[in-house]
């Protein structure tokens, strides 16, 4: 008994008292990315280039190359596959966390948003 209160105090000692962030789920790229484009595949090179220093420029070019691959895509849906790419990017970063992970989707929405006009 005295060996269980011993660990259950060391516990919340190490483990804090609050329960662990859960960080928000990437999509899978193969349900947002259809074959038109080049489906997961296209969106694992994406994120490679979305790691780089140059990310604005990444997204427009993306943008582009979607709209060249499939003009009639919608704008939600190039959205969507550009939020696939960079949700490994942003699970990457020190402070992954639901509400860190959720403030980085809504801006990267946002700059995607702004890049197609919407």
């Amino acid at each position: 008994m005295r060996y269980l209160a011993m660990t259950a105090s060391l516990g919340m000692v190490l483990g804090g008292c609050a329960p662990p962030s859960k960080p928000v789920g990437c999509p899978d790229p193969a349900a947002v990315a259809p074959a038109s484009i080049g489906g997961a595949s296209y969106v694992a090179g994406l994120t490679g280039r979305l790691s780089g220093p140059d990310r604005e420029n990444v997204i427009a070019e993306a943008i582009a190359e979607i709209h060249r691959a499939d003009p009639g895509m919608s704008a939600d849906a190039i959205t969507n596959v550009l939020i696939a790419a960079d949700c490994p990017v942003a699970a990457a970063k020190p402070d992954h966390t639901e509400s860190a992970d959720r403030q980085r989707i809504g801006q990267f929405r946002a700059q995607v948003d702004q890049l197609l006009g919407s």
